[in-house]
């Protein structure tokens, strides 16, 4: 008798304990009608868009290289600078040459001037007994003699002109400098050093214009659109929009694939992007299909199978449930749940079943819990 009292008094402690028990505070979703494309993993790779080798534009020797690997650099930054001594000299001689080929120009046109003259002179006494054809030609020939002149004369003031420019730009170019932002990824140029024209200098890399190359096989190549937008993954499940640029028209024989350009959406939440780091492509493999779906952070994996807690009456109903594809951040719901179920996917992780719930949408609003 005394064993019952004891029975009956446990219970009854346990019974108040659990109705003096507070409300688990949970987060919840609804479990919802998705558009669902089937998927497979493709492994892509971030390219640069710009990359390039900056070359010199004039010859010399090396004075200062203002750079290092794996500095920034902004557009018409100074990368390195050329010894401008030997360029400033060539400049101020193709000064002094500018100036005596236009004072053997003024000269020439002065000499033809007075040819000009000459033959007029002449000219007028046609018809008259004054008239010699002797001194007619020999003003015509001093007159074509100082065109002549005239025209070597512009000639040479035409070559000097050129000769200033050239030395004026080998003067302006002694310093070279970036021609976008970047970083540097490679630096040639060594102070004292010569250069040509058309040296390297250093590399650049525009790391604000990142695509996505990959090999996509042929069969999921003739269903890609160009602007057709896919999932790109960036390590532990970082997604961004990738949009088809361009598909490029030369097949791997070995591997019956095509290299396609995505173009690709970055932002700071990516982290420290790099050329060459892998990205897995989410490609398309049929045609779109509604599907019902439930967030990945509701589903937990159990001894009895995959597993969510639903708010219904305000307790905590365990339910096992069949998992099909992920559906962006959400996972396709094969079997034992119902389009507005409300599941939990914040406060999962210590409910019990049966547990009494408040439950709330992500937005703080109360749940109306059916």
């Amino acid at each position: 008798m005394k064993l019952v009292l004891v029975i009956v008094a446990g219970l009854a402690a346990a019974a108040q304990v659990s109705a003096q028990e507070p409300q688990a505070a949970v987060v919840v979703d609804p479990v919802e009608m998705r558009v669902f494309a089937e998927t497979t993993p493709i492994l892509g790779r971030l390219v640069a868009a710009t990359r390039s080798v900056v070359a010199a534009r004039t010859p010399g020797v090396v004075a200062t290289v203002a750079v290092e690997v794996g500095d920034r650099v902004r557009a018409g930054d100074e990368l390195a600078r050329i010894d401008a001594t030997r360029a400033a000299i060539d400049q101020r001689v193709a000064v002094a040459a500018v100036e005596q080929a236009r004072a053997d120009l003024d000269a020439a046109a002065a000499d033809l001037d007075l040819a000009d003259q000459a033959l007029e002179r002449v000219s007028r006494l046609r018809g008259s007994g004054a008239f010699s054809q002797g001194a007619f030609d020999d003003r015509l020939a001093e007159r074509t003699r100082a065109e002549s002149r005239r025209g070597a004369a512009l000639a040479r003031l035409t070559s000097a002109e050129a000769a200033l420019a050239q030395a004026e730009y080998d003067l302006t170019h002694a310093v070279t400098r970036a021609p976008f932002d970047g970083v540097v990824i490679d630096r040639t140029a060594q102070p004292g050093a010569y250069l040509s024209v058309g040296a390297a200098v250093a590399t650049l890399l525009d790391v604000d214009d990142y695509e996505i190359e990959a090999d996509i096989p042929t069969e999921i190549v003739a269903g890609l659109a160009i602007g057709a937008e896919v999932e790109a993954v960036f390590g532990a499940e970082t997604t961004a929009p990738a949009t088809v640029r361009a598909v490029i028209p030369e097949e791997a024989v070995t591997t019956r694939t095509r290299p396609v350009r995505f173009d690709v959406t970055l932002n700071g939440a990516l982290g420290a992007l790099a050329a060459g780091q892998s990205v897995t492509l989410r490609m398309p493999t049929a045609e779109a299909r509604p599907a019902l779906t439930v967030s990945k952070d509701a589903v937990s994996q159990t001894p009895r199978g995959w597993t969510v807690f639903v708010a219904v009456d305000g307790k905590a109903e365990p339910r096992i449930v069949e998992i099909g594809q992920p559906v962006g951040d959400r996972l396709e719901v094969l079997g034992g749940l119902a389009e507005g179920d409300l599941v939990v996917v914040r406060g999962n992780e210590r409910l019990r079943p049966g547990q009494s719930i408040a439950a709330r949408f992500a937005n703080g609003e109360p749940a109306g819990e059916g």
